[in-house]
């Protein structure tokens, strides 16, 4: 019998518990004029009413609506723990929307779905609007600094993905710093570099230019004047013969020194090819871009280099080796 909605109710007994038919018992005579025999029948079924009542609310008893019991109740919520369960994402949040489409009241479903899509899909609109829906209709959750913390944590992702946003333009900024920083110490580090080879370079070039005629001139009119005894014009010697090229003087000249790791190049009549000795690290390519600095194609030179020196193989460049530049 349903007590929950069925039975003969009264004012003494609304709810029809107590209106129970009599269970049929063989006559005892010798108890039918006891009073201990009435009060045992009232107190047996005063028991069992109390019974019936007990096992009648325990059957009719559910689960309040809006809370988590109820929303763990639902199958497709439970399909959709396991699809979590299984990392079956896509899945799970069908089995959540299914379970608020049959039972809208089952709202967990909407904090696990934001869930889903901002931790695990990277959806930060979805999670954003999933975590507010169940805000909405959960106001005064257990787990509410929770879902805001989520809900806040899904605004800022979103806006480091969008182009210009405060967020994302600080980042920018900070990382523009950092290179800004690198790039100078690289400029810093090149130019000190630079100095050093200059300097070096300074150097090279002061000791391979030869003297000049003059520093040995003053000597020659002495010399003359004690072997031949004539007087030296010196206004006219001296001016005349300092541009002239040393071969063509008699005045003794010292050689230049030349760069000790410098390769040697040897040196050809004007109008006609040069000559160089390939040393230590040389490359056609090298020496495309030292004879031929003006030039738009480097390749070509390379093939001109080739045409000058048949055999000629830039894999296999033997130092000491000379070859015509043209």
């Amino acid at each position: 019998m349903d007590f929950c909605r069925t039975g003969n109710r009264n004012s003494s007994d609304p709810g029809g518990l107590l209106n129970v038919p009599p269970v049929p018992t063989r006559p005892k005579p010798w108890l039918a004029e006891s009073p201990l025999h009435d009060h045992s029948m009232q107190m047996n079924r005063s028991i069992l009413a109390a019974l019936l009542a007990a096992l009648a609310l325990t059957s009719c008893q559910q689960a309040p609506p809006g809370s988590d019991a109820e929303d763990e109740r639902n199958p497709y919520f439970r399909q959709a723990n396991k699809d979590v369960a299984d990392l079956n994402y896509p899945a799970a949040i069908k089995q959540y929307e299914k379970a608020i489409a049959v039972n809208p009241s089952v709202v967990k479903a909407y904090y696990q779905i934001g869930l889903l899509y901002g931790d695990k899909l990277g959806d930060q609109i979805s999670a954003i609007y999933f975590y507010q829906k169940y805000l909405e209709a959960r106001p005064n959750a257990a787990e509410r600094e929770e879902v805001v913390a989520a809900l806040e944590k899904a605004k800022t992702d979103f806006s480091m993905l969008q182009t210009n946003s405060p967020t994302q333009n600080a980042a920018e900024i900070a990382k523009m710093s950092r290179e800004n920083v690198d790039y100078k110490q690289q400029i810093a580090q090149l130019q000190a570099a630079l100095a050093a080879k200059e300097a070096q370079l300074s150097q090279i070039g002061g000791a391979a230019t030869p003297p000049k005629a003059t520093a040995v001139v003053p000597a020659t009119p002495a010399v003359q004047e004690k072997k031949f005894g004539t007087k030296p014009v010196v206004a006219k010697a001296v001016p005349a013969k300092t541009e002239e090229p040393v071969a063509k003087t008699d005045i003794p000249s010292v050689p230049a020194a030349t760069p000790p790791a410098a390769p040697t190049e040897a040196t050809a009549p004007s109008g006609e090819a040069k000559q160089h000795t390939i040393g230590k690290g040389d490359t056609l390519w090298k020496l495309a871009k030292k004879y031929y600095p003006a030039s738009l194609d480097l390749n070509e030179e390379i093939a001109k280099l080739k045409a000058a020196n048949p055999g000629l193989d830039d894999r296999n460049l033997k130092i000491g080796t000379v070859i015509n530049i043209p």
